[in-house]
């Protein structure tokens, strides 16, 4: 038996084991400090940049903004990133299901980060041979796809669990499923399911059947190569997939699952958002984006999921588009054919003929549905003659004569070329003996099998219409075809308004005392314009009428009468007048200001006649009502503006307030006094705003009738006759410049009012004997017959109290004048009592119009 050792023995052993156990003690309370502090210096260091992501509030990506018409139509749409926010309870359980079996079966197991789940994908990768499932939750999908980016380092796998834990912590799980749906991308510019459901398959998600939305489920992976679009047979593979997941996790029955299998899909190809605006109503869509970009920026416009109201109507919009295509399509065939675009070799029609049809596929399937499976029709056409569209421009190869005509080719698509007919080009202008075999040209199909010779026009137009009574602009066109040019001739073009700036200088006139029956001689007159300069106004033809009624002179466009009205009240008194009728336009004091020299915008121009058929009342041009943030939050909101007075009241304003200023009216065109430099005297200023002109108007209900009864005159007896086949009452005005280079014709019914622009963008003669009346007019006649056919018929009313029987037709039906009457304390009236609500013509100018030549 061994001794124990002495007892100093063991109390050195016992001190040595204390101080090891001390030392390690220590030892590993360091380590623990420093651990804990390396973790959380490693912890803060991956995560103090991070994104707060504590509630679904803080979830702002950006989503389409929508406008919207009249009568909640949409119009169109601006967007980066075209994704729509759809709360989880409006999500059907299919699609919801679809993403759960394909990307996350232990999605409300697991805490962000499931171990199981990545062992389970590596098993169903080796099983299949290729990635078949990924190993990450929806969650860290949500942290890769909203927060992070897709670099494969350590750094960022720590990130993404740091922040995938965190959302787990801050959102349940169905806020998680909710943002992740609507954040992912899913191909063919859809983020989200709702856009997914949409630009693939044209529905909305409460429309998708399970073969639908398994799909979209399998998209998550790889968008761009399992998508439908770029790859129907690995898509279809991709969906067989999901739908066994479905099956195997008992969200779908053995039936649903064998239904979907085999069941048909219908797949469309989305495009920009501009490609989508212009299918409705472009150059309107258009001016709404610019206004909201001049206010709130890109990032709100294209990222804000705003919804913004607006005045305008699709259908009118449609209508007026057409109407302006046909007119100018009419002016191009008066115009003639200018001949091929080119002429090929042997060598370079095939080659083109290819790249033709490549282009035609293209485009058809950015409009057209593709099959999967696709249809017995689809298969023929990837390698037989394309579908072609009607209304569509196609560039034709001329293969050969064939009889009187030609045999032509577009792409895949032969057929005879159709010379002459309708509103075609005839012979007359050399179409046969223009064109020759290997030439390109442009046609159009024909209704039997056959085309139809066409050219891009040269020449373009637009056309604006709105409600007089609100001021809301309904329609906007731009141009003859959006997608060729954006240009908005409607907006951004100063063009000379020739003739139809003429109702300015004769409702200028009537507030300084003329009236209908006034004579104003059309006679020559010659004006000293400079030291040594002189002009000689001229008539259209050059004829001259003697001496004439102020109104016969504006019925029949008489421009050296007009000239002499606008000497008379002066030019400096005309310019206020014009400025106060809302025109902004740069405005040059020169007589020929009378005949519309000075250039305008169409919107302004039809602004300014909408006075007239609303008594006088000149409302603001408004397109935007209300605009709404994706939160509800109202950030804009049209307020009406301050009611104007009745037109009983309107009507005996000048006997109430002779003498002084409607403030209001004076203050707003004060502004114009100053930058224009006008001198105006204390009776033009009471003229043009005194207090005779009643609260909210800007001209009296009696100018604004009498206005509307000439311009019915015009086109009654005038150059307006065209509009009578309207078959209802329409008052308006014809214009056209110098040489036939700007046409135009503003026409209005009680409710409402359109004006269209034609010319060309350069200064250029459109042609002899086009005039507002030919070329503008009947693009006018032909939208207002389409969007007033259901309307009904509404005449013009006169302001209360307006003496309408002292109005009458002389015998020979040519002019209206004012046969003169008693007023209530029994003397005389005569026209300038109703038309001039202020005062008289004083003595200049009026012996002026009898004076010969000197």
């Amino acid at each position: 038996m061994t001794p124990p050792l002495p007892f100093s023995e063991r109390h050195s052993v016992l001190a040595f084991f204390i101080r090891i156990t001390k030392i390690l003690t220590g030892f590993t309370l360091v380590t623990m400090v420093l651990g804990t502090f390396g973790v959380l210096g490693g912890y803060f260091y991956f995560a103090y940049d991070l994104p707060n992501l504590r509630n679904l509030q803080d979830y702002r990506p950006p989503v389409v903004s929508e406008v919207f018409g009249d009568n909640n139509e949409k119009l169109g749409e601006f967007w980066i990133e075209c994704r729509y926010l759809v709360p989880i309870k409006q999500i059907p359980a299919n699609v919801k299901n679809a993403f759960i079996a394909a990307e996350d079966t232990r999605f409300f197991e697991h805490h962000g980060i499931d171990i199981w789940g990545i062992f389970r994908a590596i098993w169903e990768d080796i099983k299949t041979g290729h990635m078949a499932q990924g190993g990450s939750t929806i969650t860290q999908q949500i942290t890769r796809s909203i927060l992070l980016s897709r670099e494969k380092k350590l750094a960022r796998k720590v990130r993404e669990i740091i922040l995938a834990t965190r959302i787990e912590r801050n959102l349940n799980k169905e806020q998680i499923l909710e943002l992740y749906l609507n954040q992912i991308y899913l191909g063919n510019r859809s983020y989200g399911i709702k856009a997914a459901a949409r630009n693939y398959f044209h529905k909305s998600l409460d429309e998708l059947n399970v073969a639908e939305s398994a799909m979209i489920g399998g998209l998550a992976q790889a968008p761009g190569t399992d998508s439908p679009v770029a790859n129907p047979t690995k898509s279809k593979a991709r969906q067989r997939y999901v739908l066994e997941r479905m099956y195997d996790q008992g969200f779908i029955s053995k039936a649903d699952y064998e239904t979907a299998l085999t069941q048909p899909l219908t797949i469309y190809t989305a495009s920009i958002d501009k490609d989508f605006n212009n299918k409705y109503a472009p150059y309107y869509t258009e001016q709404i984006r610019r206004m909201l970009l001049e206010k709130y920026g890109d990032k709100v416009v294209y990222e804000g999921g705003l919804k913004i109201e607006t005045t305008g109507n699709l259908h009118m919009n449609q209508v007026a588009q057409l109407a302006v295509r046909h007119g100018i399509e009419k002016l191009d065939h008066r115009q003639g054919y200018r001949g091929p675009t080119a002429h090929l070799t042997e060598a370079e029609i095939r080659p083109f003929l290819e790249k033709e049809h490549a282009e035609i596929m293209q485009a058809y399937a950015e409009t057209t549905a593709v099959h999967i499976p696709p249809t017995p029709t689809e298969k023929a056409w990837k390698t037989g003659p394309s579908n072609l569209e009607e209304d569509k421009l196609y560039q034709a190869v001329v293969l050969g004569r064939a009889g009187s005509s030609f045999e032509v080719q577009v792409g895949h698509n032969k057929g005879p070329l159709k010379l002459s007919g309708g509103e075609g080009y005839v012979y007359s202008y050399g179409v046969s003996g223009a064109i020759q075999p290997n030439d390109v040209i442009y046609v159009f199909k024909g209704k039997d099998n056959d085309f139809i010779l066409a050219q891009v026009p040269l020449v373009q137009a637009a056309l604006v219409s709105a409600d007089p009574t609100t001021g809301y602009v309904k329609t906007m066109i731009g141009g003859y075809d959006f997608m060729r040019s954006e240009f908005n001739r409607a907006t951004q073009s100063l063009r000379q308004p020739g003739s139809s700036f003429k109702p300015f200088v004769y409702a200028a006139a009537l507030d300084k005392g003329y009236t209908f029956s006034t004579v104003v001689s059309d006679s020559p007159v010659q004006y000293r314009v400079g030291l040594n300069e002189f002009w000689t106004p001229k008539n259209y033809g050059g004829k001259h009428a003697g001496n004439a009624s102020f109104l016969e002179n504006l019925t029949y466009s008489r421009n050296v009468p007009t000239v002499k009205v606008a000497h008379s009240i002066g030019l400096h008194y005309l310019t206020a007048f014009v400025r106060k009728m809302g025109i902004t336009a740069p405005m040059g004091k020169y007589l020929s200001m009378a005949l519309g020299a000075n250039g305008m915008y169409l919107n302004e121009l039809i602004h300014a006649y909408s006075a007239f058929p609303n008594h006088g009342i000149l409302l603001p041009q408004t397109f935007i009502l209300k605009v709404t943030d994706s939160s509800g939050k109202v950030l804009e909101e049209f307020a009406p503006p301050e009611t104007a007075v009745s037109l009983e009241e309107a009507m005996t304003a000048i006997k109430e307030h002779p003498e002084s200023l409607n403030e209001p009216l004076y203050d707003r065109n004060k502004p114009w006094i100053e930058a224009d430099k006008l001198s105006l005297d204390p009776e033009e200023l009471q003229v043009l705003y005194g207090a005779a002109i009643a609260k909210g108007y800007t001209i009296t209900p009696q100018t604004a009738y009498l206005m509307v009864r000439m311009m019915r005159n015009v086109v009654e007896h005038g150059t307006g006759q065209r509009l009578l086949a309207l078959k209802r009452p329409i008052a308006g005005k014809t214009g056209t410049t110098n040489d036939e280079i700007d046409t135009w014709f503003v026409g209005y019914t009680p409710n409402h009012i359109a004006a269209v622009w034609v010319g060309y963008d350069i200064l250029k003669r459109l042609g002899p004997g086009e005039q507002g009346g030919r070329t503008a007019a009947p693009v006018v006649l032909e939208y207002m017959q389409d969007v007033l056919k259901d309307e009904p018929v509404v005449d013009f009313e006169p302001p209360p109290g307006f003496p309408i029987a002292k109005l009458t037709t002389t015998p020979g039906g040519s002019s209206v004048y004012w046969k003169g009457g008693t007023k209530a304390d029994g003397s005389e009236m005569d026209g300038g009592d109703w038309g001039a609500p202020t005062r008289r013509v004083r003595d200049r100018g009026v012996n002026f119009f009898e004076d010969d030549l000197n």
